[in-house]
């Protein structure tokens, strides 16, 4: 059963994203976007790194991070985590070349 499309707002320093997703999927990307958002926001205010382009890189890198450490903790280990992100991360770079445009 396949699952139907829907497409979302979310809010990412301070500009608005529309972001398509499977339905199932909806609240998981929105809750999602609130930490990117978070993580974002506090890289940009503590004034160190310019450019939002700079700040989503250093967003990424750090959840990815943060995901790896935690694997290694627990001792496990999700092998479609790095997928994930990637997808996760075209569709946010695709919303924001949508927002230049």
């Amino acid at each position: 059963m396949s699952d139907a499309t829907t497409t979302i707002g979310i809010r990412i320093l301070d500009n608005e994203y529309q972001v398509s997703c499977p339905e199932s999927e909806a609240d998981e990307l929105a809750a999602a976007a609130r930490d990117l958002n978070q993580r974002m926001t506090r890289i940009r205010d503590a004034g160190k790194v310019f450019g939002v382009e700079r700040i989503a890189v250093m967003a990424a890198l750090n959840a990815i991070h943060d995901n790896r450490r935690l694997q290694r903790e627990s001792g496990t280990g999700n092998q479609q985590t790095p997928e994930m992100v990637t997808a996760l991360t075209r569709r946010v770079e695709e919303a924001i070349e949508a927002r230049k445009g």
